[in-house]
């Protein structure tokens, strides 16, 4: 692409012609990454870029929007180059070795809010979220929920310093205590035996298999340690379903994202667990996929 290739364009122009850059270079949603990254580029909002379509883009904005495209056709997320995701509503920081927040994982965090707001749950609930990353589940949580506590997990040091700042910009810094380690690690003495009302998280699910597969926006860019679940993908899943019923609260609920086709292998783990699950729920997405498995502590 020629130097300063969007120099004396007028919004409109860049707009068309990012989207035709992006879509000769393989961008899925051409014309949403286009607009996202104008106004990110331009700091306007979208009905600001549509109303204000005939503006002559000054010649560092152009220079800066067209690194930012070359980035992007680069196979660099969106998200890494703009620092932003919206997740629930909210928009989350996101930096570069943080995994980027998934749409699917708005299901799990909405079937975790319904059972919070169950009756016979605590009305001062105490959660784990497992593998935090930008803290999205965590973060939500603690906007959606009333006097509620949540530790957040991470063995990464970047993650965590992600999540807390993003706690921080939510104003539900209070509500969340980070904890740096695998999984239960920095459980051990910090947290009593069976006093969680609920244990969440969307661990790494991708299989050997599976992460040769991926694309080259994810594979190259995005965190192993926050994609690879092992061989079969289901590393994981076997230690958060084997040690959580020590910490769960009688009935309480251990709430897990699972990948494609993974579901049912995940409750037959359950099962395994004699005496420690009991009424597994299976939760679609709305293309009829089910991605959440819930289930009780007997």
């Amino acid at each position: 692409m020629p130097e300063n290739k969007f120099r004396f364009q007028t919004v409109s122009q860049s707009l068309k012609n990012i989207e035709q850059i992006f879509k000769n270079n393989g961008v899925i949603n051409s014309k949403e990454e286009a607009e996202i990254l104008l106004c990110y580029s331009l700091r306007m909002s979208r009905s600001e870029i549509y109303l204000d379509f005939d503006k002559v883009l000054k010649n560092t904005e152009s220079m800066q929007l067209e690194k930012k495209v070359q980035k992007r056709i680069k196979k660099i997320p969106l998200q890494y180059i703009t620092k932003h995701q919206e997740f629930m509503g909210i928009d989350f920081l996101v930096e570069k070795g943080v995994l980027i927040p998934r749409p699917e994982t708005e299901i799990l965090v909405e079937e975790v809010i319904k059972k919070l707001k169950n009756v016979k749950c605590s009305n001062h609930p105490v959660v784990a979220d497992l593998g935090t990353g930008t803290g999205v589940i965590a973060i939500s949580l603690a906007k959606f929920i009333n006097n509620i506590i949540i530790y957040a997990t991470d063995v990464s040091k970047i993650s965590l310093r992600t999540a807390l700042k993003n706690a921080q910009k939510q104003a539900c810094r209070d509500k969340i205590i980070f904890l740096q380690g695998d999984l239960f690690q920095p459980f051990l003495g910090r947290i009593k035996k069976n006093s969680l009302d609920g244990i969440i998280s969307n661990p790494p699910y991708i299989s050997s298999y599976d992460f040769e597969l991926l694309p080259p926006e994810i594979k190259n860019n995005e965190p192993k340690t926050a994609l690879f679940g092992g061989i079969d993908g289901l590393d994981y899943y076997r230690k958060i379903i084997s040690n959580s019923p020590q910490y769960l609260k009688k009935e309480g609920f251990l709430a897990l994202e699972v990948g494609m086709n993974q579901s049912k292998i995940v409750e037959e783990l359950m099962i395994k667990e004699e005496h420690a699950y009991q009424n597994i729920e299976m939760i679609k997405d709305y293309l009829g996929i089910e991605r959440v498995v819930i289930a009780y502590r007997k």
